[in-house]
């Protein structure tokens, strides 16, 4: 295994199932959360074990905490954790924004596997 845990956001559950095997197969541990408060509740959970996640992969647009607010909460608690932000919805403004949030980088949705492997890989050497 990689010992590599993803903490994966998405409301979509036939996107988490879908990206979760792919993960899965490339013996990453996937904790999946379907909005920004389950997964900020993720992360309490993984750290009272002794645990942490490695790499946030999460969606924009989501009802309850959207993926923008999570990125903030996460940045005011001073998370450090690299997040990979999935959207159908990118556009230069959001980009900027999210650049400056201390995201590192967005996955235009519909994505390819190996697109989304290649940039888990650099995020997560990079860290």
């Amino acid at each position: 295994m990689s010992g590599r845990t993803i903490l994966l956001v998405d409301d979509e559950q036939h996107l988490l199932d879908t990206v979760q095997f792919i993960l899965a197969a490339h013996r990453y541990r996937v904790v999946t959360a379907h909005n920004g408060e389950e997964a900020i509740a993720q992360l309490h959970r993984l750290r009272a074990g002794g645990e942490q996640a490695d790499l946030i992969l999460t969606d924009l647009q989501m009802p309850g905490a959207s993926g923008p607010e999570l990125i903030e909460r996460l940045r005011t608690a001073a998370e450090r954790t690299p997040i990979l932000v999935m959207t159908g919805y990118t556009d230069r403004e959001t980009a900027r924004k999210l650049s400056a949030s201390g995201c590192a980088c967005c996955l235009d949705k519909p994505f390819e596997e190996e697109e989304l492997l290649a940039r888990i890989r650099e995020l997560l050497e990079r860290a």
